[in-house]
């Protein structure tokens, strides 16, 4: 069995391991989201995506 220290630092180690390899998994444009388009300027009417979660 660990020492509480030891096995204190291996957690902190580990958490940090595991969000360094979630942040290294995240798309690179996902700080870049575009801007919607302004809907007042084509004229149409705007565009419902369907609800996939309901709809299929």
């Amino acid at each position: 069995m660990l020492p509480a220290h030891l096995a204190a630092r291996l957690l902190e180690q580990r958490r940090a391991e595991q969000t360094a390899e979630f942040a290294r998994q995240l798309p690179l444009y996902a700080d870049d989201m575009p801007v919607p388009p302004d809907m007042e300027d084509d004229g149409e009417a705007p565009r419902v995506l369907p609800d996939w979660a309901t709809n299929y």
